[in-house]
């Protein structure tokens, strides 16, 4: 038995010169009670050559925290971001700044307690 719960809070990156968008990934995570607070993660999304408007996400592993099924929980991200969402990345830039991506995650978290990760609605109390 786990328990595992991953609170997503938000997502920024800026567009590099090879195409690709990195930056940080800011999330809380809960563990059997322990939680910590505002864990920040380098990110890279990047459309894959092969296939374009495919977009994949991924988050560099945390080295001072041991967080079971992470890649699990990345390729959930993915699906919730890409599938469900249907973002899609934009490299153009209004102004003098770079393309960016940002993306805010309010009231949801990923409960990586059972086989499979399932998104959950946030309950108010």
């Amino acid at each position: 038995m786990r328990f595992l719960n991953v609170y997503p809070k938000r997502l920024f990156a800026t567009l590099n010169a090879v195409g690709a968008f990195e930056g940080q990934f800011t999330f809380n995570l809960e563990q059997y009670g322990l939680l910590l607070s505002d864990t920040v993660c380098d990110v890279t999304i990047s459309e894959d050559p092969a296939m374009v408007g495919q977009w994949k996400i991924r988050v560099k592993p945390m080295l001072d925290v041991d967080m079971p099924h992470f890649n699990q929980f990345v390729d959930t991200l993915n699906h919730y971001v890409f599938e469900v969402l249907q973002y899609m990345p934009n490299r153009s830039a209004t102004g003098k700044d770079l393309p960016v991506v940002k993306l805010f995650f309010d009231g949801i978290y990923f409960d990586m307690s059972g086989t499979e990760p399932v998104v959950q609605k946030v309950i108010e109390r």
